[in-house]
């Protein structure tokens, strides 16, 4: 006997009418009437409703009808799709809002390379609208496989002749498809003219190894290292 049979049966011995059969599962009369007529069948959730309604197994309810557990399996297979496309849709979501915030890079986790400094030894701050007279080219990385450098936010602090270089990093799913994960930066800074080149040192802001960063530096006015 089929489901449909089988909703009818266990109807009529418990001497329920259609009426009074949808009353207690919350339905019209005339979804039992396709339910036992065959035209429809209950979801998973109701055929749930109507096994505690008659104390009745889900194996006694659903054996022998092929057609509803096919119908149940697909069913359950489509939910299982929709709430998988529902995380990944959430998932590319918070990860559109989060990459668009920048983030202070962790400097364990980037590292920096390539670096060309230029100085211009006949400029020393007489300019009010220049505040600059070095130039500073390089590269940074991040470690890290799911962010990756702002180059625009570098910043280069000067203690005399001490630099420190920090930026922000942002973070994406996608950036582990970039195996580089690196942007070269131009930055400026003025460096006393008292500062030797021998006197200049280059390392990441608050990085706790304190690791010198090498470099190579060039004066604009003659063009030595």
């Amino acid at each position: 006997m089929n489901l449909s049979g089988k909703i009818k049966k266990l109807r009529t011995e418990n001497n329920l009418t259609q009426e009074q059969l949808a009353e207690k599962l919350q339905v019209s009369r005339s979804t039992i009437s396709s339910w036992e007529t065959g035209r429809s069948y209950p979801d998973l959730e109701m055929v749930i409703e109507i096994c505690d309604c008659f104390d009745v197994s889900l194996d006694f309810l659903l054996r022998e009808d092929e057609k509803m557990v096919r119908k149940l399996n697909f069913g359950v297979k489509q939910k299982r799709i929709l709430i998988g496309l529902i995380i990944i849709l959430d998932v590319l979501l918070i990860n559109i809002f989060v990459s668009a915030t920048a983030f202070q890079a962790n400097p364990n986790s980037l590292k920096i390379s390539d670096v060309n400094m230029i100085r211009d030894l006949s400029y020393n701050g007489e300019d009010p609208n220049r505040d600059w007279n070095s130039t500073i080219n390089l590269n940074v990385k991040s470690k890290n496989i799911f962010f990756k450098p702002i180059g625009d936010d570098l910043l280069v602090f000067n203690d005399n002749g001490n630099l420190t270089v920090q930026t922000n990093w942002s973070f994406s799913i996608f950036n582990i498809f970039d195996t580089q994960r690196t942007v070269n930066v131009d930055q400026s800074v003025f460096i006393d003219e008292n500062v030797s080149n021998e006197d200049i040192t280059l390392k990441l802001h608050k990085d706790e190894s304190d690791n010198i960063i090498p470099f190579e530096i060039y004066n604009l006015n003659n063009g030595n290292k």
